[in-house]
């Protein structure tokens, strides 16, 4: 990589962290940046966790769901980090005012049994290096001016990773099959989106196995004890102040998270 590209890559990287501590949306880059390529992204995203400079507690994975595709007009699945201060407690409080466009979706969040450094191919493979299942809820928050975005934007904005919210874990083997389990979003009471597990990819599982592989191809370290989110159910519903959002999974359990 030249010194140009590497110096626009940590340009980029310091005004989407500037955009986050600051909570003022940047134009999207690729809008100056027309050849901005997926690589390249990842790049950003990387150089902006260093200016982050906080312990990682594992990946989030975006747009793998085709009703989360369909929302945000995003083509292809991506992946984020997550990083420890962003994880809320469940029935926690999250202050409105330290987000731009916070927005909430339900998920199903896995848990790495081991360190993963081998390919995995298969869901059977993915299920040998899961320790737990949990409900959950991520906030996701664009640092652009609006959710209107390229997916390398989108890649370079850290895929929108804001906040998390986790529920009680299970084991997996006690759940059945994983596919099957629905979910349910309810907003101060109310239901306002249902989805399956199976609308993330035909699996959860299926989704790991696909960030494994090219967390592995991108050199990602994949530690026992990780937390990966595996996509949204569903459509993500904005938040403000003074809601209330409730992932309910039924068997698997519930992730809760109030707005201040």
């Amino acid at each position: 990589m030249t010194s140009l590209s590497t110096d626009r890559i940590a340009a980029a990287a310091v005004r989407l962290h500037q955009a986050r501590v600051k909570r003022r949306p940047i134009a999207p880059l690729s809008g100056d940046w027309s050849d901005l390529s997926e690589a390249t992204a990842y790049a950003i995203q990387v150089a902006t966790a260093s200016l982050i400079d906080e312990p990682t507690v594992g990946f989030k994975l975006g747009y793998t769901s085709a009703a989360t595709r369909l929302q945000m007009k995003v083509e292809t699945p991506n992946y984020g980090a997550l990083f420890e201060s962003t994880r809320v407690e469940s029935d926690g409080l999250i202050k409105v005012t330290d987000l731009i466009h916070p927005m909430v979706v339900p998920e199903i969040a896995l848990i790495l049994s081991r360190d993963v450094t081998d390919d995995v191919t298969s869901r059977s493979q993915a299920l040998g290096v899961v320790d737990a299942v949990m409900p959950a809820l991520e906030i996701v928050d664009t640092r652009y001016e609006r959710y209107e975005v390229s997916s390398v934007d989108n890649i370079a904005d850290n895929s929108s990773a804001a906040r998390f919210v986790l529920g009680t874990p299970r084991s997996a083997s006690a759940l059945g099959e994983l596919r099957l389990i629905t979910g349910a979003l309810w907003l101060n009471g109310r239901t306002v989106a249902r989805g399956v597990a199976a609308d993330v990819m035909g699996d959860p599982l299926n989704a790991l196995a696909w960030f494994i592989s090219r967390g592995i191809r991108d050199g990602l370290s994949l530690q026992a004890g990780s937390i990966i989110l595996t996509g949204g159910l569903t459509p993500a519903q904005p938040a403000k102040r003074g809601t209330a959002f409730v992932a309910d999974f039924g068997e698997l359990g519930v992730a809760k998270c109030f707005f201040r």
